[in-house]
């Protein structure tokens, strides 16, 4: 008995990370997708601000219940030297598999 709780208590790390490999994988779009899909949005793209400028960097992301893709925490600038701004974004990906973001309005 005592030999068989040892060799249990050796493999328990094993199993331990067995199952942090097997667990699922959140899909978030990198920062240069997320920075991409931003950029492509109507209410930016008519921003007077240059696109190329503009930038998003991905904080921390969560699975959108309900329905396809993640929110995320995304830290935005206008341009390089602007202060960044975070908001949620919400990420899907589209018919072509490229990522598509949406961001809610909020009532002013």
């Amino acid at each position: 008995m005592i030999v068989r709780l040892s060799a249990l208590a050796a493999l328990l790390p094993a199993i331990w990370s067995l199952g942090a490999i097997a667990a699922p994988l959140l899909d978030q779009p990198s920062n240069a997708e997320a920075t991409a899909a931003y950029r492509a949005i109507p209410a930016i793209a008519a921003d007077n601000t240059p696109s190329q400028m503009q930038t998003a960097a991905i904080k921390s992301c969560k699975a959108a219940v309900g329905q396809p893709g993640v929110f995320c925490t995304t830290s935005v600038k206008k341009t390089p030297s602007a202060p960044p701004q975070d908001i949620t974004i919400h990420f899907a990906r589209g018919p072509d598999s490229a990522w598509v973001a949406t961001v809610e309005q909020r009532a002013p």
